[in-house]
């Protein structure tokens, strides 16, 4: 019961993150919200670590784990994120989810390719019912004309046909940044590291691989001179995006994988609810939307249990 709980919470938490992180990106650049939120994260999960006792194991944790775990923090937060937030830049959070729910769906399936295993039908199904959601949404949703004129920061439910395209690629680039970089998690806690120091560790090797960026002037300008409300709205996505990573530790480690998968695949409903309430204006509720995330979830599930 409590890991059903932890990982609802942590569904509804990544829910909040993508409606913080909709209104950050109408405000400033995808690039500069998604460093700012990664510059959070050593932080947050060093004091996590000193509280769990795991910062002071971290020497304990074996050269492979540590590699696996590094990889897995560049390849979900410095390209899964900056390619998440900068497709909820261009079509918004309602959108650009029905593709980002993949990254599980991509998780089963190169772990299956991975090990060989024969497809199930019930999986195949689910696949089918999975891509089918971002095929349905990319042929039907509504776009405008080309010549109609849109600034970065100006995009709302309505998005040219070239804008549409390009946001949904970028979602579907991170769904499987996303997908692939729980292979290196998994890899990396079967070989000796801990949920909670792992998380440091991949939030550490993001942050190293990211500090190149400060070297450019302009992207050093952009990141350390801010208005005020870019710069909370990058740390409030960066924490709620912290803090779903710790409930889903703790999800698990109270609750079953499948259990707490289920529960955290409803990621999807939490972002339509919490846009209807907060992002209204700047969000798309059309029924191809409407369908193609709940055609996202169906697939989802039928993969889970198979």
């Amino acid at each position: 019961m409590l890991g059903a709980v932890l990982g609802l919470g942590c569904a509804a938490t990544f829910g909040a993150n993508a409606i913080i992180t909709r209104r950050g990106v109408l405000r400033a650049s995808s690039h500069y919200i998604a460093t700012l939120s990664i510059l959070t994260g050593p932080l947050f999960f060093l004091i996590v670590a000193g509280l769990t006792g795991d910062l002071f194991r971290l020497d304990e944790c074996p050269w492979q784990a540590t590699v696996f775990l590094a990889l897995s923090g560049i390849i979900h937060f410095v390209f899964g994120r900056t390619w998440g937030f900068k497709s909820i830049q261009l079509i918004g959070s309602n959108r650009a989810y029905v593709v980002l729910g993949l990254s599980p769906v991509i998780s089963i399936a190169l772990a299956m390719l991975a090990v060989g295993e024969t497809v199930k039908p019930l999986t195949a199904l689910g696949i089918i019912f999975s891509l089918s959601g971002p095929l349905l949404t990319l042929l039907k949703e509504k776009r405008v004309d080309r010549d109609t004129t849109f600034r970065v920061n100006e995009h709302g439910k309505e998005v040219d046909r070239r804008t549409f395209f390009v946001g949904m690629l970028f979602g579907l680039g991170a769904a499987v940044f996303w997908g692939s970089s729980s292979i290196f998690i998994k890899l990396g806690l079967e070989k000796g590291g801990t949920p909670v120091g792992g998380s440091l560790i991949a939030y550490l090797a993001a942050l190293i691989a990211i500090s190149p960026l400060f070297l450019n002037r302009e992207k050093r300008r952009e990141i350390l001179k801010p208005d005020k409300r870019s710069f909370q709205l990058a740390l409030f996505s960066g924490l709620s995006t912290n803090v779903a990573q710790v409930l889903r530790c703790f999800a698990l480690k109270y609750g079953s994988v499948i259990l707490i998968t289920f529960m955290i695949q409803t990621t999807p409903l939490w972002v339509l609810l919490l846009s209807f309430m907060f992002n209204r204006k700047v969000e798309s509720f059309s029924r191809w939307v409407l369908l193609g995330n709940a055609l996202l979830i169906v697939g989802t599930i039928l993969v889970i249990i198979s």
